[in-house]
């Protein structure tokens, strides 16, 4: 594989601000594996729907004349009836397929790597899933199997694809999904065994991705009240897993957890955080909002203060990220939604760890 990093893109907003303000450049050596999930809520006529396609336009104006890899959510938690349709297996998942035929004909990304999408409730399941990489393989000379590293039936669906894949590619995804740092061994050791039983399994012409997060759900979860560091776990396990495969291709969710407090309401508010990642950790800050104070914006201020006073802070990163931390520290908040700071820690993330590579397989 010619790429150094596969990021995982999920079409939330956060994620999408995140890659806007990367520098074209970075494409050159990062895959975006564009995942798609619900849209913003529409009402029209009392009928709700969930569409996906404005998010997915400001993708496309991102990475025109890119290459992509295109899969769809299996989250139920970030799923419509927009995307459960695609999971449609009738006709070989026809659905799916004709959605991808129609971003190739619209001739935005140089090239399209897209996900097999299986519904395991389906009686002909062998069938249809035939039907479908022969579909994507004759449009598309590639295909992409995406399995979870908890999912010991992988290696039936792998069986089954390496005999119809004849001469073209294979990209394997192992997606260890967020990986807790007391885990971090036992998902290495996992992988390791994943990757040398589809080693074992597969002759055709082949690559393996590693995919993960450290990032919690809640930082409360592993961190002090105010300010603490902890360890990027998926930079270890994937040089766990270099170590005895190195042709293995390391991939993340961009530091943001697979799974979302979407459905959860802030009735008291939120405690504003600024988090900073390293190449092989995250350092964060955060502070209470006074009580008598109504504007989050100046406790922001004081947050980006006390991370840029840090030792830690990379001063040497020129990048949309760092630069909204400087603005927020020194001129003017740019905003004061947790959203837009997980775009922030998103974006150096994502120049983090590519300098990182740059570096260790140069």
């Amino acid at each position: 594989m010619d790429r150094k990093y596969v990021l995982i893109v999920r079409t939330g907003e956060a994620e999408i601000r995140a890659v806007e303000n990367l520098e074209d450049e970075v494409f050159d050596e990062v895959l975006p594996l564009i995942e798609l999930t619900r849209g913003r809520k529409r009402t029209i006529d009392d009928m709700v729907s969930y569409p996906f396609d404005l998010r997915l336009s400001k993708l496309k104006n991102k990475l025109k004349g890119r290459q992509i890899a295109m899969d769809v959510t299996s989250d139920e938690n970030l799923a419509s009836e927009e995307t459960d349709s695609l999971y449609n297996f009738e006709n070989g998942y026809e659905k799916w397929v004709q959605l991808l035929l129609n971003l190739k004909d619209e001739n935005v990304f140089s090239s399209i790597i897209p996900s097999l999408v299986m519904n395991y409730d389906d009686d002909n399941f062998e069938e249809n899933f035939k039907k479908e990489i022969h579909s994507l393989l004759d449009a598309f000379g590639v295909v992409l199997y995406r399995c979870a590293i908890e999912d010991e039936d992988c290696y039936d669906d792998l069986d089954l694809i390496r005999h119809e894949i004849g001469d073209k590619k294979l990209f394997v995804l192992i997606d260890c999904g967020y990986m807790a740092q007391a885990m971090q061994h036992n998902v290495a050791e996992k992988c390791k065994a994943r990757i040398r039983n589809i080693r074992s399994l597969l002759s055709c012409n082949y690559d393996i991705i590693i995919c993960g997060t450290s990032f919690p759900n809640n930082i409360s979860e592993i961190g002090n009240d105010d300010t603490d560091i902890f360890r990027i776990s998926e930079v270890d396990v994937f040089e766990a897993c270099h170590e005895i495969y190195d042709q293995v291709v390391y991939g993340d969710y961009g530091s943001i957890n697979p799974k979302r407090n979407d459905g959860v309401v802030m009735a008291r508010g939120w405690i504003p955080r600024i988090d900073v990642p390293l190449e092989e950790n995250i350092y964060y800050y955060r502070l209470r909002r006074p009580s008598k104070v109504s504007r989050y914006s100046s406790t922001y201020e004081e947050v980006a203060k006390l991370v840029m006073k840090d030792r830690r802070f990379p001063h040497h990163l020129k990048v949309w990220g760092t630069d909204m931390i400087r603005q927020c520290a020194y001129d003017k908040v740019p905003s004061s939604s947790p959203s837009f700071w997980i775009s922030v820690r998103m974006n150096i993330h994502v120049m983090q760890q590519l300098n990182r590579l740059k570096r260790a397989l140069s």
